[in-house]
């Protein structure tokens, strides 16, 4: 989300988003509170510091660290004093294990992906954090039933053989699919042990449907894809098998893109979409949710039009009467 308020991030949210919540995530304050910063304060024994272009394994905590807790922190209190008496599914995300390996440096200056031991027990410190994380949120909000995103932006990268060397020459080794798939699985599988529903995000244009799915339809519980970038044909056969053994979509797409007057470009693309894959309009609750796709820069305004905009396309797709709140939920309404 655009911005710095940590207090008026969270307030948004839960305004504009009454049914699912979420942690907000506030980059603009720097690479503490980035992806890779915030996944860098959840880890457990295994302590970073901030390199000036990259995150970088280091012998004991330092002051990069402890900026990058704090800011956490931050965001925790907001969402602990905002989200007061809030009962129902909210929402956090977590950079996973292969995107951050990819972008977390051994102190030698290689990215981490290049050993798979490191990588081993990175996965294992991220789901020891990510517990005590889940923990620490659910002494916060009581009420509140916690759905854990786990974002994987570079996932089909690391698959692919596409992570650059430190040197500038050639690439690291491809991860195959197979072991990607199990090192998200050491992630998920406590929090699906623990009644934790999951959903892996990737933004990749080419989605590793192998590594996303891992094999095991029943820890997963939603596959969250970027509409606007991949290419819907292609992608139907994996999406089509995910959602026949019981997955559900997240389906990102730019809610407040322009078209010529009386068009919908995100709604085009959804319906495209819904239509490939054989959906029903009254099934597409079940099986279907609507995101804004990566990321939301701007204004609070923005954020505040992108997440009425999500909701107004998912009533549209649902068949609803568009003419029913067809302008979304009154801003301070709650």
């Amino acid at each position: 989300m655009p911005g710095n308020d940590a207090r008026a991030a969270a307030a948004l949210v839960l305004d504009a988003l009454p049914d699912l919540p979420h942690v907000p995530e506030l980059p603009d304050r720097g690479p503490w509170a980035q992806l890779a910063g915030r996944a860098a304060a959840v880890l457990v024994d295994l302590p970073a510091e901030w390199e000036g272009s990259a995150w970088r394994v280091s012998m004991r905590p330092g002051r990069d660290l402890r900026r990058a807790k704090a800011l956490l922190s931050e965001d925790l209190d907001a969402v602990e004093d905002r989200f007061q008496g809030y009962q129902g599914p909210a929402k956090l995300q977590i950079c996973g294990p292969l995107t951050l390996a990819a972008v977390l440096e051994l102190r030698g200056g290689t990215a981490m992906i290049s050993d798979p031991s490191a990588v081993a027990d990175l996965a294992a410190s991220l789901a020891e954090g990510l517990s005590e994380h889940l923990r620490d949120l659910r002494r916060r909000v009581p009420g509140a039933e916690w759905v854990v995103q786990v974002d994987e932006p570079a996932l089909s990268s690391v698959t692919q053989g596409a992570i650059p060397r430190a040197s500038g020459w050639g690439a690291i080794a491809a991860v195959e699919s197979a072991e990607a798939g199990r090192l998200l699985r050491s992630l998920t599988s406590q929090l699906t042990e623990d009644a934790v529903p999951v959903a892996i995000h990737s933004c990749a244009t080419e989605p590793d449907w192998e590594a996303l799915t891992g094999g095991d339809h029943t820890e997963r519980r939603a596959i969250s894809i970027d509409l606007e970038v991949i290419d819907v044909a292609a992608a139907a056969p994996a999406m089509e098998e995910w959602l026949g053994a019981g997955g559900s979509l997240w389906l990102g797409v730019d809610p407040l893109a322009g078209g010529v007057e009386g068009e919908d470009p995100a709604l085009d693309k959804l319906e495209a979409a819904r239509s490939v894959l054989g959906i029903a309009p009254e099934d597409v609750a079940a099986r279907i949710a609507i995101t804004p796709s990566c990321g939301i820069s701007g204004s609070a305004d923005v954020a505040w039009a992108s997440y009425a905009g999500v909701q107004r396309l998912m009533r549209r797709l649902r068949g609803d009467d568009p003419r029913e709140g067809s302008e979304g939920y009154e801003r301070g309404s709650r």
